[in-house]
């Protein structure tokens, strides 16, 4: 690998070409591939040794189907997943019958300070019935005995290497056992809508293995032919978690998968047994896998139970579709076919440090070293890139959204069920979507806020009698709604609505009013519907006297202390219900002001501006801090991972150091106070501070939280985890939210202004990113220098007139147009005013 290279649009244009070219020499299927043509990218994880665990091998995803590669050389566990595999079933009413009584009584009880009264009321009449909710599981494995051909735990190798190239989203195992150079490939094709696993050795006649599969419940697998094996089972619930009332019932998605090995065996005398596959004295050969599920393929029963019970012909049907288009294609066409699929996400953005110095260095020690204390900054441009890899590989337009592991899951019983967790972890999972120039990948979670209307529109009238829609702060496959799990964080009804300005946030950055009008206007209306019924007045005596606030609600997943000691998680007015309410209500009247709306929305435009000026304001506790609670509550954990009364900050823009520095000072006070009490002990909360301290302007801190997130949340291979022990278990969130983090440390774009590098610290004194995006249809590339900028280039895809913030100490010393010069027209607070036309590139460049 050259490790100075560094990837420009002619080097991508022309490399394509190149292994296009190469890839069109080699029609036969015992071909193999040379990997050195991708060689020339600094976008890789390397390693020399396999995995020995599942947290530590390495993904490949299109969306739908994914895989966990670990590159034994003897006995080899490729672990797949398909995305709707999940228990439980659709159209289960969950809402417990006692809430809609019980919420008044709760309220009352909580404004009245009879606290453990409305918890002990809320803990019995409040979560939904059965509590449990349905999880997502693993498809099953795929395993390799290579004990044929020698190859046995322990036995000698040389020049082995396991990698992920971020560039091909290709993992690929080498090594030479015997004189024999062997190699595996494995990818899983958007295109071609398959996993592929590619096994070639350098010398004819020298694959020897056996293949199976199997799950780890609820499965069976079958050989079909001396081609193919088929899994076929289902999802059914194995943990009914005593700790929680009521039973769910056993349901769950059916599934068919296949195997199919090409090219066919030359002999159908086969020594392996019933569920398996022999591979005898081959040259290369290619296994194709896929997988179809009842969740895509229904009965036509026409009741919702239709998802479950599934089409067993249409699922075979359409497995075998795929597997026999994929199998008459060359190997060489469906890698390039996967490759440029790939590449034309992939390849829209990147950042760069400078030359890796560190490049030949295997990924797990470049990682050990620094949390060993030192530091290694060309790894960060890497980190960032995975962060993109891992979404576009488990979030594409059609697939279902980034669950709390992206699609990779090992477990039929995962941390967490692996749902969607949207007091933090869902929205975060998006964060990257528009600012790192993957906007496609947003639209599934567009699909999951559709998917949760029906049932959480049940639940804001059973509990609250409210209209509109309403998600606590767990939902899955099915949209469920209703509250689950504890206190900590079950009774806290803002999941949708946070999840809502997702959707005011692609029409921000794309500008597509058609979006807007058809996708994200219905929504913010049916959450400020919501959100307007669920608002009470706080009555006189109480913290909000005169205000509107939420409740009964929570500082998500956070407890305050009384003075006598005692603690509890319930209140009426959260700092970060208010805060998400006020962004609601807030878009709505924006959205409202940009497309035409119906008439009879005027009564609720006139009730959004009325509770907006009803809305608490923010209060500062009495030691500095951004208060949490309606009241200056001491904190029961100081340093407990969630900043939820800090959303105003981050992802919002309420609160900034232009606009509101007392609340931006006392949004620096608590996160200090946090860390300084053990806080960001998850990756996701770490990444969250990484964001907030990049708001703030802080790049040194932004920095400093950026290595702590590798020394006490990151795996060797770049997993990020929900804690700072060895066996915490993988999330993905933070995977996803630290790379939103570095793009805000380099370019933000709120509160109606761009800013570059903001937050850019003084270990990165020279580099340049290319293609991130900024709101209102604008795309950068941005070239620094000792510190300081050099030149932006900006790419509008709307006509707008864009507020610049140029970067203190620096003066513009030309706009270009083309090759038309623009005279800069800047404000008292030296900020350019840029009126761009859409289509148009503009060149500035900074002294």
């Amino acid at each position: 690998m050259t490790s100075s290279f560094r990837p420009t649009r002619r080097h991508f244009v022309t490399g394509t070409a190149a292994l296009a070219a190469t890839l069109a020499q080699r029609r036969a299927w015992s071909l193999p591939i040379n990997p050195s043509i991708e060689d020339e990218t600094p976008y890789k994880l390397h390693f020399a040794q396999p995995a020995a665990t599942w947290p530590d091998a390495l993904p490949v995803g299109n969306g739908r189907l994914g895989a966990m590669v670990f590159g034994n050389p003897a006995l080899d566990r490729i672990q797949l997943n398909e995305e709707s595999i999940w228990d439980g079933q659709p159209a289960l009413d969950r809402n417990n019958p006692r809430a809609s009584a019980a919420v008044p009584k709760i309220r009352e009880l909580l404004f009245s300070g009879h606290i453990a009264e409305a918890e002990a009321l809320a803990t019995s009449d409040m979560f939904a019935i059965p509590r449990r909710m349905p999880c997502y599981q693993t498809l099953g494995d795929l395993h390799l005995d290579f004990s044929p051909m020698g190859l046995t735990p322990g036995t000698p190798l040389e020049d082995y290497r396991l990698e992920l190239n971020l560039d091909t989203a290709i993992v690929t195992t080498t090594f030479t056992h015997a004189g024999i150079h062997y190699t595996r490939e494995v990818f899983s094709s958007a295109p071609d809508q398959v996993i592929v696993v590619r096994l070639t050795a350098s010398r004819p006649n020298q694959l020897n293995f056996t293949i199976k599969l199997d799950r780890p419940h609820n499965g069976t697998a079958t050989t079909l032919n001396p081609q193919r094996l088929i899994l076929e089972g289902q999802a059914l619930p194995v943990n009914d978690n005593p700790g929680l009332p009521n039973k769910e019932p056993q349901t769950g998605v059916r599934f068919h998968a296949e195997l199919l090995l090409v090219p066919a065996p030359h002999s159908d005398k086969s020594p392996a047994p019933n569920g398996a596959l022999s591979v005898v004295n081959e040259t290369a050969v290619t296994l194709l896998i896929d997988c179809a599920t009842s969740y895509r393929y229904p009965s036509g029963s026409g009741t919702p139970m239709a998802l479950v019970e599934g089409n067993p012909e249409a699922m075979q049907s359409a497995v075998n579709k795929n597997l026999t288009a994929a199998g008459k294609r060359t190997y060489a066409d469906l890698r390039a076919r996967h490759i440029a699929d790939h590449q034309r996400l992939f390849r829209r953005a990147d950042i760069t440090f400078g030359l890796d110095p560190h490049a030949q260095i295997p990924t797990d020690k470049r990682i050990q070293q620094i949390k060993d204390g030192g530091e290694d900054i060309a790894l960060f441009p890497i980190y960032f890139q995975f962060g993109r890899y891992m979404l576009l590989s488990s979030s594409r337009p059609g697939t279902l959204a980034s669950n709390l592991q992206g699609i990779w899951n090992e477990s039929v019983d995962p941390p967490w069920g692996s749902k969607y967790t949207v007091n933090i972890n869902t929205e975060m999972n998006y964060w990257l979507a528009e600012r790192a120039n993957l906007a496609d990948c947003h639209a599934p979670l567009f699909d999951l806020i559709d998917q949760t209307r029906p049932s959480g529109t049940l639940t804001a009238k059973k509990y609250y009698n409210a209209r509109g829609s309403v998600v606590h702060h767990n939902t899955d496959i099915w949209g469920d709604s209703a509250p689950i799990d504890t206190l900590g964080g079950g009774i806290w009804a803002m999941g949708s609505a946070w999840l809502t300005l997702h959707l005011w946030d692609h029409y921000d950055y794309s500008g597509d009013t058609a979006f807007l009008r058809t996708r994200a206007y219905p929504t913010l209306r049916d959450n400020a519907l919501f959100l307007l019924d669920y608002l009470t007045p706080a009555p006189a005596g109480t913290p909000y006297a005169g205000h509107l606030v939420t409740g009964p609600s929570c500082s998500p997943e956070n407890k305050y202390k009384l003075p006598d000691g005692k603690s509890f998680n319930l209140c009426m007015g959260p700092t970060m219900d208010l805060a998400i309410t006020r962004a609601v209500l807030t878009r709505l009247l924006q959205a409202s002001a940009l497309i035409p709306t119906p008439p009879a929305d005027a009564d609720l435009l006139t009730r959004a501006r009325a509770a907006l000026a009803q809305l608490p304001p923010y209060r500062i506790t009495h030691d500095g801090r951004l208060q949490e609670w309606p009241e200056d509550y001491t904190d029961f954990e100081p340093g407990h991972r969630h900043i939820s009364h800090l959303f105003g900050l981050f992802p919002e823009d309420q609160i900034t150091l232009a606009s509101t520095p007392d609340l931006a000072h006392a949004a620096r006070v608590t996160l200090d106070k946090r860390l300084a009490a053990g806080g960001g002990s998850t990756g996701w909360s770490r990444s969250w501070i990484i964001n907030c301290m990049a708001r703030l302007q802080d790049g040194e801190s932004a920095w400093q939280n950026l290595q702590e997130l590798i020394r006490q949340c990151t795996r060797h291979n770049l997993f990020d985890v929900c804690g700072v022990k060895e066996n915490s278990p993988y999330q993905i969130d933070g995977n996803l939210g630290a790379p939103t983090g570095i793009i805000e440390m380099l370019l933000q774009s709120h509160a109606n202004i761009i800013r570059l590098l903001p937050a850019l610290p003084k270990a990165w004194p020279n580099g340049n990113f290319r293609g991130l995006r900024a709101r209102n249809g604008l795309e950068l590339d941005l070239t620094w220098q000792n510190n300081r900028a050099t030149q932006a280039t900006l790419r509008s895809t709307l006509t707008h007139t864009h507020t610049i913030a140029v970067p203190p100490g620096h003066q513009i010393a030309s706009i270009r147009q083309g090759l038309k010069s623009i005279q800069p027209a800047l404000d008292k607070d030296n900020q350019l005013r840029l009126p761009v036309v859409a289509g148009a590139t503009y060149t500035i460049s900074f002294i």
